[in-house]
This record gives C-alpha cells, sequence and structure tokens, in this order.
C-alpha cells in the first residue's frame, strides 16, 4: 500500500452548502431527484447533520489504567432544517395540510385592508418521510440522504427571523447500502 498525503485529499472536502433539495417518500433505488423541491435554509444553523455519536461503556479492574474491556453502543443520529417560508407546496410536503379561510379584520386594524386570505393548519405533528440532496458551495458535490424520517414545527419567536419550519428527524434507511452518499457532479457542457 502507498503513503496517501494530505495534500492528495484536499479535493476531497465538502465544504459550504448552496441549496437543498427534498423528495416526497425518500430516494429510490435509482436516486432520481427529478421530483424535487428546493428548500430554501436559514444560512445560521438551517441544516444539521450527525450520525450519531456512539456511547463507550468501561469496565476497569483494580491496577489496570486502561480499560479491561469495553463496548460501544451506536448513537443517536438527527438531521434538523429550519425553513424559513410558509409556502404551501412545502408545508404539504413535510406533512401539514391546510384549509382555505377568509378572515375580517376591523377598519383600523391594519393599514393595508380588512380583509385577508390563506391557509390554516391544525396544531398536530405527522412524521414524513424525505430524501434530501445537498450541493456544496460551489455546486460540484452532492451530499444525499436517501430516506429520513422527520416531524415539522412552526416556530415564530418574535425576533429578527422570520416564521420558520423546523424539521427534525433522523436516517430512515440507515441499514441500506446506499443510506447516504457524497458524489462528485460531473461537468456538463453548461458550466
Amino acid at each position: 500500500m502507498a503513503l496517501t498525503k494530505k495534500i492528495q485529499m484536499q479535493d476531497d472536502v465538502f465544504s459550504g452548502i448552496s441549496a437543498v433539495f427534498a423528495v416526497a417518500s425518500g430516494l429510490g433505488d435509482t436516486l432520481s431527484f427529478a421530483n424535487a423541491t428546493e428548500f430554501p435554509v436559514s444560512d445560521d444553523s438551517g441544516f444539521n447533520f450527525d450520525t450519531g455519536q456512539p456511547s463507550i461503556e468501561h469496565f476497569k479492574v483494580k491496577g489496570l489504567n486502561t480499560d479491561w474491556v469495553n463496548t460501544f453502543t451506536p448513537g443517536d443520529g438527527e438531521i434538523t432544517l429550519e425553513i424559513p417560508c410558509h409556502n404551501t407546496g412545502i408545508l404539504t410536503l413535510v406533512g401539514m395540510e391546510g384549509t382555505d379561510v377568509s378572515v375580517t379584520l376591523p377598519e383600523g386594524m391594519s393599514s393595508v385592508g380588512t380583509a385577508a386570505t390563506g391557509k390554516a393548519y391544525p396544531v398536530t405533528q405527522k412524521a414524513v418521510y424525505l430524501g434530501l440532496g445537498i450541493l456544496n458551495d460551489t455546486e460540484d458535490k452532492l451530499l444525499f440522504i436517501k430516506k429520513s424520517k422527520f416531524m415539522a414545527q412552526i416556530i415564530f419567536d418574535g425576533s429578527n427571523k422570520p416564521l420558520c419550519v423546523v424539521l427534525t428527524g433522523s436516517i430512515a434507511a440507515g441499514g441500506d447500502a446506499k443510506a447516504i452518499g457524497i458524489c462528485t457532479i460531473a461537468r456538463s457542457g453548461n458550466g
């Protein structure tokens, strides 16, 4: 086996995010993003992915400073997306079904008008499966997660952040040989 130096690995770095795409029900065996929806995720902590830190059980014996034996328990992975948007298509994709509503406002409540229309949602959480594709900042690498299970919540805390849909979940196809992947994108004639 030949010596591998770090300079040879410089192109193997996945850094930054330029786009996040989601596919309803997860990616099939063809790993196609043909029916994907792009999620506008927050720049600051809008996407977090962790396959889970394992825990270690140590067993010691007197007179020995190292473990006599130890066991490992796999960690619990987690994926979080913060989507600063209440687009009805995205809400439907993440399991929130809305009902059309009209609201009448008294004169003077809003300087814009007295009628509001939109969608109303029940405050229930429903699990959904999504496949995810994340492009790095130069769009020449793709991180994909074949199938994740999420629950959505709506958050608005009155700070400088807009109303956000936050998805919290984990990898649902962890045992699949193609559960996650990091790919280099082949340059086409356009770029």
